[in-house]
């Protein structure tokens, strides 16, 4: 069972998911994405280690930095006093998307106390591309009260499955695969939502950052995990044509994702050790899920169920607007979040 708790670091709350017990293992989350994303990942790997899932500042559960970051930086040194305070001496650190670019950056600025790197869907663009990807692919998603942003949210997550980048949609950029189940899409949409206006905040920092030349410099050991049915794997391809140091490795991993978990997993156990991590200085959730709760009226019709076209979305935020009609935006879009997690 994974323990919910926080840390408070510069004046801000980390929300983290403990579980396990061995080596300290930080797992960080692809934007916009919450560590509840990589839960199941920690589950197969804590009898090996003490895994650490984060919410990135700004996501999910955790208060943003309290400013708009000016590069990774940021947040790496955010990342580096939150270790000190758990107590993380030299700890592995496992990313994917945002998070592997999070973990090449914290390594670079900390060889030394960095025991494994663990990438996953980490890539390389060149800078032509990423100025181009860069002019479309981060919408202003700040929350409407006619509810106008969330056509933009569904359209987003309904191309990330067939495109990428989701907002080049020629043939050049097709994914040739199904649309993924409206299902995954609500979840997706969900955490776009929860991160709100500022989604994009460490999700641009991380791309800005996606280059090869970073990996290249790495001195700490770091495995590059090389699936075949990552949407990115062409870019995946480009990251592992750099020059790369002797401990710089790849895997292959096949497209099957059952199989791609299983020997993901076990390649990371035979790298684990036998330390141990006392996590220090966390605080129980109780009071800050507490203070996070809003109280709003519910609106008396069934909550719309999700469908193929998302206006499920727009009929549940119009339902929620006229039973609170004093409600800002942003009240409205928390309580369309409480609401799709009743039972």
């Amino acid at each position: 069972m994974n323990t919910s708790k926080y840390i408070i670091v510069q004046g801000k709350r980390l929300h983290l998911r403990l579980m396990g017990k061995g080596p300290a293992l930080v797992l960080m989350h692809p934007s916009p994405h919450t560590s509840e994303l990589l839960l199941p990942l920690a589950k197969q790997l804590s009898s090996y280690y003490t895994t650490i899932c984060i919410d990135t500042p700004g996501y999910g559960k955790s208060d943003d930095l309290g400013f708009e970051p000016n590069s990774i930086e940021d947040y790496t040194e955010f990342l580096h006093e939150a270790f000190a305070q758990l107590n993380l001496v030299k700890p592995f650190l496992y990313g994917s998307a945002t998070g592997a670019q999070f973990a090449v950056r914290y390594a670079l600025n900390y060889p030394d106390k960095v025991s494994h790197v663990f990438l996953d869907n980490s890539a390389h663009f060149g800078d032509d591309l990423r100025n181009k990807i860069l002019e479309s692919y981060f919408p202003d998603l700040t929350p409407q009260l006619d509810g106008t942003h969330l056509t933009l949210v569904w359209q987003i997550v309904s191309q990330i499955g067939l495109y990428f980048p989701w907002c080049f949609t020629t043939d050049d950029y097709a994914l040739n695969r199904p649309q993924i189940p409206k299902e995954l899409r609500h979840y997706i949409a969900k955490d776009f939502l929860t991160a709100g206006a500022k989604y994009h905040l460490a999700y641009r920092a991380a791309f800005l950052h996606e280059k090869g030349e970073y990996v290249e410099a790495l001195e700490t050991p770091t495995t590059i995990y090389n699936w075949k049915g990552s949407i990115i794997t062409k870019y995946i391809d480009d990251l592992l044509s750099f020059n790369l140091p002797k401990n710089v490795e790849s895997m292959s991993l096949p497209i099957d994702k059952e199989e791609r978990s299983k020997q993901m997993v076990q390649d990371m156990i035979t790298k684990s050790s036998n330390e141990f991590c006392e996590i220090k200085n966390v605080v129980s959730p109780e009071i800050y899920d507490l203070q996070d709760k809003i109280n709003y009226k519910v609106p008396n019709i069934p909550r719309p169920s999700v469908s193929d076209d998302g206006l499920y979305l727009r009929t549940a935020w119009n339902s929620l607007v006229s039973n609170n009609p004093n409600f800002t935006a942003e009240d409205i879009q928390r309580s369309l979040l409480d609401w799709y997690q009743l039972p």
